[in-house]
């Protein structure tokens, strides 16, 4: 497609350049360790119409309508040393959290993963090893990262795999900017020849080593952007015989992470480039109506690659199934993770509890914890795959609360995900299908506050209609397919103290002793989480329900720690590494 034939909208997010390089904090350390955003950064839902929709509850589905392709839902892992413990967990109950989670048709059943290359350097909860620590170094069995990608994929060999990386070791770039602020130093060097090998070295090691190939990369988390960049990881891949991985841009929150698009629209070489235009939080900020009518005209997709839903109970499970409903209807969004799969971590870590599927602190017990989460996942995961249609005209807001989705298979199966989370009274859905579809009756799933993912009586063609009376604060799940499950009762070992019995304060007073004694620790990612409460804030969530969140900054490998925060200490624990 020539720059020609493309119109120039006036306004997608807000003006762009060619290189969009800025300061960037990541989201989760901004909510930490910042004031809490207000309504200002929530924009009106009504701003953003991404594809036909409906309005009401009386459907009609026609299997010919066509639509985007769906490219799959599903979770995160790193963005921190996330699932660090998992590893060193006794069998069956290791085996049964990740089946849990990535097996077909058994628990979340999710159809994409997003891990992070590891970069020495603290992305939230913690850091990961490096594959190189410095310019000369390769190795590639360091970490947990290529385990969980093996072990997720030999559950699901249809799961589609993808990668970024949050931090960097401090050789990239060789800090060529040290005039700059740390920030600004940071960003500048990695956006470099240096990175890019870099990357296509993890690349390499991935397919040689491990015997897995990538689906897709990302430029970097939330680290702003860099047109130059892309085109020159582009050609990487291309020429070094990765050019089936596709090249998602720029992996940014807030209200400028979509600036670069209109730079697309401009540069040739930047729009092949690109194959994916990606942000993060949707929910919270959609793709204004000018950048996805951009996507549509350079045939872009739009994904959403790191989504946020920090919620307790129920009220976690039917958010995640809104936000993913949301994230299409809203802003085109045809692949949404969200952030993080397994909490396989100490609960002292900032996010230990609410956002992952399943609980998994203590490797000594072998006790670990599904919670209500993960049911929201299968909603979806049990009953689409990759490779499926969003329907046109099967997605929209129900007329008294809530929203659906359909997705359709090449075959005529399809499946309807609705969720009532604003709901305050009963009401009725109408289905009726045209077309290709299956006449085939529906099965029914549903999930409520009292129990999850529970198979109701089947729903009957009558003249190709079928009607559910639809319950406030419910999910539900229609389809032709066939084959779901809901897991039976597992017997969970019961939780224990941990064999060293060395309590909290023990361990942290530990840490800081060796800190302060041997300088490469202070070289290491750190996590500050003795800052004052007033730092400490009570906000809504991206998906508009009450969540405390703790102050936690993050830092670059090669960047030291403060004397002054060992010294006062500030320092409460070392990085989470594996390996």
């Amino acid at each position: 497609m020539d720059v020609k034939d493309l119109k120039q909208p006036v306004s997608l997010q807000r003006g762009s350049t060619d290189e969009f390089d800025r300061s960037v904090l990541s989201r989760r350390n901004y909510l930490l360790g910042s004031v809490a955003v207000g309504v200002h950064l929530v924009a009106p839902l009504s701003n953003a119409v991404a594809a036909p929709r409906t309005t009401g509850n009386a459907v009609k589905l026609d299997g010919s309508a066509g639509g985007k392709r769906f490219d799959g839902i599903g979770v995160v892992n790193g963005g921190g040393a996330t699932s660090v413990l998992l590893k060193d967990y006794p069998e069956p109950q290791r085996s049964q959290i990740l089946d849990f989670v990535y097996k077909p048709k058994f628990g979340a059943s999710v159809s994409a993963l997003l891990v992070e290359i590891p970069g020495d350097g603290n992305s939230t909860q913690g850091s990961m090893p490096s594959h190189m620590h410095t310019r000369d170094d390769l190795d590639y069995n360091r970490g947990y990262t290529w385990w969980i990608m093996k072990e997720a994929k030999r559950r699901n060999p249809t799961l589609s795999l993808d990668a970024t990386a949050w931090s960097a070791p401090g050789w990239i770039g060789d800090n060529k900017n040290n005039e700059a602020n740390q920030v600004d130093r940071d960003n500048a060097d990695f956006w470099s020849q240096d990175a890019v090998e870099y990357y296509i070295k993890w690349l390499e090691g991935l397919r040689s080593v491990h015997g897995l190939e990538l689906d897709a990369i990302g430029c970097r988390n939330e680290k702003g952007a860099s047109a130059s960049f892309a085109k020159a990881l582009k050609k990487a891949l291309l020429t070094r015989n990765f050019k089936n991985v596709k090249l998602h841009a720029f992996d940014n929150w807030g209200e400028n992470k979509l600036d670069f698009v209109s730079g697309m629209l401009r540069d040739k070489e930047l729009r092949d480039a690109i194959d994916v235009i990606s942000a993060h939080t949707f929910t919270e900020i959609p793709a204004s109506p000018a950048v996805i009518s951009a996507a549509k005209q350079m045939d872009k997709p739009i994904w959403n690659t790191e989504d946020h839903v920090y919620l307790k109970g129920f009220d976690c499970a039917i958010s995640i199934v809104n936000c993913f409903n949301r994230n299409y209807h809203e802003s085109g969004a045809t692949k949404v993770v969200n952030w993080y799969d397994i909490g396989g971590l100490y609960p002292v870590e900032p996010y230990a509890e609410d956002p992952p599927a399943v609980l998994a602190w203590e490797p000594w017990s072998g006790h670990y914890k599904v919670r209500e989460a993960l049911w929201g996942y299968a909603h979806y995961g049990q009953f689409s795959e990759i490779g499926w249609t969003y329907l046109n005209g099967g997605s929209g807001r129900l007329d008294k609360g809530g929203t659906y989705v359909t997705l359709k298979s090449s075959d005529g199966d399809y499946s309807v995900i609705l969720e009532t989370r604003d709901a305050e009274v009963n009401q009725t859905f109408q289905l009726e299908i045209a077309g290709n579809l299956s006449t085939e009756s529906l099965c029914v799933w549903q999930s409520n506050a009292a129990e999850q993912f529970v198979r109701k009586s089947d729903l009957v063609m009558h003249g190709r209609v079928v009607t559910l009376r639809l319950e406030p604060n419910t999910i539900y799940s229609l389809s032709t397919t066939r084959g779901s499950r809901k897991v039976g009762s597992t017997a969970f070992p019961s939780r224990s103290r941990s064999p060293s019995r060395m309590s909290t304060s023990s361990v942290h007073t530990m840490i800081r002793s060796r800190a302060a004694t041997f300088p490469a620790i202070q070289q290491t990612s750190w996590v500050r989480s003795k800052l004052p409460i007033d730092q400490t804030r009570s906000q809504e969530s991206v998906c508009g329900r009450s969540c405390q969140r703790r102050p936690s900054p993050g830092r670059r490998s090669g960047s030291p720690i403060p004397s002054s925060a060992i010294a006062n200490g500030q320092i409460t624990k070392s990085a989470s590494t594996f390996g």
